[in-house]
């Protein structure tokens, strides 16, 4: 087997160490001084000696911990004397796997075990309903507690969906007083979604919503809160759409700064429909901040939502932030996105102006050379020529060949000979007479 000649070395220093202090622990015994002697008259008293900590027995001690390392068995290392005693773990609680399926003991304990919480999901949904009310009447005190543990948050949304409609009635009435808790903490916003979604059409519904609703400003920019937002647009639908939108006006410029502050923005929109004038303020809002979204890793998918189905009056709008400034959000990342999105969703007015843009002579190289070459513009490229109408396609062909020297510049790059690929295979599959 090859050997680490390094790890070689190591070792055989190791072992050179252990020969020298042999050699001085031989001589170390040598020149040791004679024992004392007590003589018979004396009384002889009990002499207090100190133990004597040598480098022979510190490297013995360092050698044995050496062997267990190569090993791979840890060691556990303490000073000598030491008044400190090794950590105990009986406070802890542990289930031995035996007596996983057992309903003894603390069940609320059990249940933030991973394997505990398994077994007793599985008894509560498998077992008949003596079994179910043992249960549920033995976790009954620590409901709200185990709604924010990793595990314990599965056994309660299990309850939730397989209890019985009385068992289903206590908890909503032991955890409605804790909504408020419960929304903004990382497990306990997936027991309250569950809790909505079995409310939901039933008297108590409106409770929990009361509950929440005037907590809406910081749940949408709440990492956890928001998924709750979330859940009450999907049950109630267009009856939200006033309350969600008091929720998101005047904090555009927080809500864009994360992925689940984006996604409350999009769903405000999309339900704001019937509310005309409440949905514009919101777009006027967001057209404030446009181009900054326009590049913005979650805004840009707001700009996104507009160019498909915003009013035609915002479209018109962001097309026109787009063509003043296409070059920067064509190399960008982002703004790339936006400008693809653009070409797709517009009409043939809009893409004759990107054509005019991309082949204009005002700079050097002109910018259809330019974005082709890039990692990001090359597909602002591509998909221009990719969703063109095809009288438009023609044109765009018709001046590019007869200008060889841009196909050439292209081509010397790698991005652009993507770009080059594509038109080289427009124009053997199109049955373009130029």
């Amino acid at each position: 087997m090859f050997q680490d000649p390094n790890e070689k070395d190591m070792i055989g220093d190791l072992l050179d160490d252990s020969f020298e202090a042999e050699k001085t622990k031989k001589s170390y015994s040598n020149q040791r001084p004679p024992a004392l002697e007590i003589k018979q008259y004396q009384k002889a008293s009990p002499v207090y000696q100190p133990k004597v900590y040598s480098p022979q027995v510190q490297h013995k001690a360092n050698s044995y911990d050496l062997d267990l390392r190569l090993t791979k068995v840890p060691v556990q290392q303490s000073a000598p004397n030491s008044a400190l005693k090794a950590k105990s773990y009986d406070c802890m609680t542990q289930f031995i796997p035996e007596e996983e399926t057992s309903l003894d003991g603390d069940l609320i304990s059990k249940c933030k075990d991973q394997n505990g919480a398994r077994s007793i999901q599985k008894q509560f949904q498998e077992g008949p309903v003596a079994i179910k009310d043992l249960i549920f009447s033995r976790l009954e005190k620590g409901f709200v507690s185990l709604s924010k543990d990793v595990f314990g948050n599965y056994v309660i949304q299990n309850l939730l969906e397989n209890g019985t409609p009385l068992q289903q009635q206590k908890m909503l009435v032991i955890l409605q007083p804790h909504t408020q808790q419960l929304a903004f903490h990382q497990y306990g916003c997936r027991v309250l979604q569950k809790l909505l979604q079995n409310a939901h059409k039933t008297a108590e519904f409106q409770v929990l919503f009361d509950s929440i609703k005037g907590k809406v400003r910081d749940l949408v920019i709440d990492q956890h809160g928001n998924h709750v937002v979330q859940k009450l647009i999907q049950l109630m639908e267009g009856d939200v759409s006033l309350w969600v939108l008091d929720g998101v006006e005047g904090q555009i410029n927080k809500l864009v700064t994360n992925s689940f502050g984006c996604r409350i923005i999009q769903k405000a929109v999309s339900i704001s429909n019937n509310h005309a004038e409440r949905q514009m303020r919101v777009l006027n809002e967001i057209m404030k901040i446009s181009q900054e979204l326009c590049t913005s890793q979650y805004g840009n998918y707001i700009i996104q939502q507009l160019l498909k189905d915003g009013p035609e009056v915002i479209q018109i709008e962001i097309q026109q932030i787009i063509m003043d400034k296409i070059e920067e959000y064509s190399l960008n990342k982002f703004g790339s996105n936006v400008v693809d999105c653009a070409i797709k969703c517009s009409d043939n007015k809009f893409k004759l102006k990107i054509m005019e843009l991309l082949l204009s002579q005002k700079n050097h190289p002109v910018l259809f050379v330019r974005l082709s070459k890039n990692a990001y513009g090359n597909y602002v490229v591509q998909n221009f020529l990719k969703f063109a109408d095809s009288e438009i396609q023609k044109e765009f062909y018709l001046k590019i060949t007869n200008n060889q020297q841009l196909l050439q510049e292209i081509q010397q790059s790698q991005f652009g000979q993507y770009v080059y690929q594509m038109l080289t295979q427009k124009l053997e599959l199109e049955a373009f007479k130029l």
